[in-house]
């Protein structure tokens, strides 16, 4: 193949990659509120919607847990004033009460001479029955509570054992009283399971465990097949019906080794030129540098390869370690890419954006196994790279939920996007690998 018609036909590739690397979408989470929202800060909130203005100076929470996994709430707001409007106002004060817990039943409020305000709500479902006799709360845990958890709301909150029961596991920062009965919390800063056992049991730490482990185990599971083994699957099949595909046209590119460098450096000129020209184009989604890197990295590589003397010495670990290489250049570049682009450099999407080099630069070492005919080495090789770029993504401990699995598609996308861009490399891979010095050092 002659460089300009190799050329051509990567630049259409490139297009078709950028057709398909959508922006990944941000999930759409519920407002942020505290595990105690008839607390603090969002009581004068509520009360302020109802034309209310006052100030709480203190609150506190006692959360009595029941047999049943029911909870019941008694919350204190220390007014600075006295509370005087509220105390003459059942109505409102009924009203403000009602609508400050959204997520529990309401049972009844009063104010108290000197401005205390307490309220009282019934939570259902705050803890489940689990293995041992163990009762289970999530309510602690963005994953399995309030998804958009922010802090405790009380300046103290305490959590009583159900009758017969002590605490297990308990929160991270958590104080627990001498006879096990009571957990007090001042902050939430992170979340956790909440675990009660029978009082008199000398296998709490073990039950607790299997509480939590026969939640959390299936959960981790099924995300793991979802968002790591099926992608990896996917992929994997590809670049196998990929190599059948080799095996059956059986094309005679070893000619082309000499040219294979000049081309590459070619494509990563243009990638990076057009991206350059068009204010940075992202093709790996989350952040337009990346594509600059890639570019660069290519045109370097291309540069390499154009000397015999490197191409004399390839082999599968030595193109392992280019791909490993690449994405540290890549990265590096990009790094310097976004502050000229002035992307404000470690952002969250341009950190989002660097997993998804790894299984771009992966495609090297899988076309040089695909070139001398050992495919189950290249679908290793890519499956390999495809979890390990999306692992840093991978939610694997926490449920779907809302439109998570619209999420993954879109990811799966732009992973699909970053593989087009790296078929340069593939193709590369593929001429050197069928030398017959490359295939001498993969056997």
């Amino acid at each position: 193949m002659a460089p300009a018609g190799l050329c051509r036909r990567l630049l259409c590739c490139l297009v078709v990659g950028s057709l398909l690397a959508v922006a990944v979408p941000a999930s759409a989470a519920p407002p942020p509120r505290p595990l105690c929202d008839a607390c603090g800060d969002t009581f004068e909130e509520t009360a302020e919607y109802q034309d209310v203005s006052l100030t709480v100076e203190r609150s506190t929470a006692t959360i009595a847990v029941h047999e049943n996994g029911t909870a019941t709430w008694v919350v204190q707001n220390h007014l600075t004033g006295d509370g005087e409007r509220l105390r003459t106002n059942e109505s409102l004060l009924r009203s403000i009460g009602d609508r400050a817990m959204w997520d529990a039943e309401f049972l009844g409020a009063n104010v108290s001479a000197d401005g205390v305000v307490t309220l009282r709500y019934r939570e259902a479902g705050f803890a489940e029955s689990a293995a041992g006799g163990t009762l289970r709360s999530g309510e602690f845990t963005e994953s399995y509570g309030y998804r958009n958890l922010a802090g405790l709301g009380a300046d103290r909150l305490t959590v009583v054992a159900p009758d017969g029961m002590r605490v297990g596991w308990t929160v991270p920062g958590a104080s627990v009283s001498e006879d096990g009965t009571r957990m007090t919390l001042t902050s939430l800063d992170r979340g956790g399971f909440v675990t009660f056992v029978p009082r008199d049991s000398a296998f709490g730490p073990v039950t607790s465990l299997l509480a939590v482990g026969s939640l959390v185990g299936p959960v981790f599971f099924l995300n793991a097949a979802v968002q790591l083994a099926l992608p990896a699957a996917v992929f994997g099949l590809l670049v196998s019906a990929l190599g059948g595909g080799l095996s059956w046209l059986d094309p005679d590119v070893s000619d082309y080794g000499d040219r294979a460098g000049p081309a590459l450096a070619v494509v990563g000129g243009l990638v990076t030129a057009l991206s350059l020209a068009a204010g940075g184009v992202s093709i790996l989604g989350g952040s337009a540098a990346p594509v600059v890197g890639v570019g660069i990295t290519f045109a370097l590589f291309g540069l390499a390869l154009s000397r015999p003397a490197v191409r004399e010495h390839l082999s599968y670990p030595m193109m392992v370690g280019l791909g490993v290489l690449g994405v540290v250049s890549a990265a590096g570049f990009t790094l310097i890419a976004a502050r000229l682009l002035n992307q404000n450099g470690l952002t969250l999407a341009f950190l989002t954006s660097l997993p998804a080099l790894v299984s771009l630069f992966a495609l090297f070492p899988t076309g040089y196994a695909l070139g001398a005919d050992r495919r189950r080495l290249a679908v290793v090789t890519i499956v390999a790279s495809v979890v390990l770029a999306l692992l840093p993504t991978a939610s694997l401990f926490s449920p779907a939920v809302g439109n998570g699995m619209l999420i993954y598609l879109f990811l799966g996308l732009s992973a699909v996007g970053a593989l087009v861009l790296g078929s340069p490399l593939v193709v590369v891979g593929v001429v050197l690998g069928r030398g017959d010095d490359g295939k001498r050092a993969i056997r």
